[in-house]
């Protein structure tokens, strides 16, 4: 008796190979795209807080609490609130960041929002080396503007290609960020000390005319 060739099931080590490369193939897609996701996730997380916290640090600045450094530029990092990896820069008006190339901080338009002593300042020396300037001018140079502008910057870690810096502008009333000038101040003290004297006064006057009375 003839006996029949019978095909054996299975697969041959070419076919193996080729599975093997495509589910590594996919299982490489797999774990790239979980990765990206993963950093999206933590880039979204970085610039939500870093906006967070520019806006808790803008309210800072609005209730006058960098009323003696805010001229100079302000910069620190967020320890305090837990999160000392994420810093700050806070600067005023048309001033530049530190970062920025020297030319561009050099270059920058004039500062028509400057501190009132930097732009008193800037306005006497005008005048001295100008005699041609009336004094109607300089005043109006002098004229304090309503409101300052204020930037902020915060950067965090940097994740991959994704951009770690928030910058924030917001604009606040003139005394709210440097606070009363000298000159104000002493007025309000003078006022305050003229009332208080003239109530004072007729306080003494009225007692007077009670005693004469019979």
């Amino acid at each position: 008796m003839k006996r029949g060739s019978h095909s054996k099931a299975g697969f041959t080590l070419a076919e193996v190979a080729v599975t093997v490369l495509i589910v590594g193939t996919m299982l490489v897609y797999l774990l790239q795209g979980l990765n990206a996701t993963k950093m999206l996730a933590a880039h979204t997380r970085n610039t939500k807080l870093a906006r967070e916290l520019a806006t808790l640090k803008l309210g800072q600045i609005g209730s006058g609490l960098y009323q003696e450094d805010i001229d100079r530029g302000i910069s620190g990092t967020f320890a305090e609130e837990g999160y000392p990896d994420f810093t700050y820069e806070v600067v005023v008006g048309d001033e530049a960041f530190l970062d920025q190339p020297q030319e561009d901080r050099l270059l920058r338009p004039f500062d028509s929002w400057a501190p009132r002593d930097a732009r008193s300042s800037s306005a006497a020396s005008s005048s001295s080396t100008d005699p041609s300037r009336s004094t109607s001018e300089d005043e109006e140079e002098e004229v304090e503007e309503p409101f300052e502008k204020v930037k902020i910057k915060v950067s965090f870690p940097k994740l991959q290609e994704y951009k770690n810096e928030l910058i924030l502008e917001r604009w606040f009333p003139w005394e709210q960020v440097y606070g009363k000038s000298e000159e104000e101040t002493a007025a309000a003290a003078g006022s305050s000390g003229t009332a208080s004297g003239t109530g004072t006064g007729t306080g003494s006057s009225g007692s007077g005319g009670g005693t004469s009375k019979p």
